[in-house]
């Protein structure tokens, strides 16, 4: 997959903690065998070969796809999660960023619900997860069902981490 990261505001300028970058092009692979890059691109365009050998190493890096589906939920507290934390998705789903947003506006609401006196605190919590739960499930069923699109003919899967309560 190619992509090219053009920046409306460059970073800095949005936030002054944020780094220096410029616009970039950003490459992903996801080989269906450990074989090393060099190898799996042998016989692609010229074109894309030098995009992967022009791309310094020490920003490139090997990451596993990992997702969590929720199995049961848990009783109500306090506490609760929202985004990766509680639903990843595979990146070929393309939704974990806008479920995680979700979930944010989703707590806000029920957050200024309580803030208004319009519900306790637990309640709150309580309704968030399980809308949250419910919708997270799907997005996370949605990335895995995607995903063999982007791995064809791929023996193993990402591996799958059910919560538990």
């Amino acid at each position: 997959m190619l992509g090219l990261m053009r920046f409306r505001v460059p970073p800095r300028q949005a936030a002054p903690w944020l780094p220096d970058t410029a616009d970039y092009l950003r490459w992903v692979c996801m080989p269906d065998s450990p074989r090393p890059l060099p190898e799996l691109v042998e016989g692609w365009h010229p074109d894309l070969r030098e995009v992967l050998d022009a791309t310094s190493a020490t920003h490139t890096t090997h990451l596993s796809i990992r997702v969590v589906r929720p199995s049961t939920r848990w009783p109500s507290g306090p506490v609760t999660l929202l985004g990766d934390a509680i639903h990843a998705t595979s990146p070929s789903g393309g939704n974990g960023a806008n479920t995680a947003l979700r979930d944010a506006d989703l707590l806000r609401r029920k957050l200024i619900d309580v803030a208004r006196g319009r519900i306790s605190l637990l309640d709150a919590v309580e309704d968030y997860e399980r809308q949250m739960f419910d919708y997270g499930a799907e997005a996370v069923a949605r990335s895995l069902d995607a995903l063999p699109a982007f791995l064809p003919g791929r023996a193993d899967q990402p591996r799958v981490s059910p919560v538990r309560s």
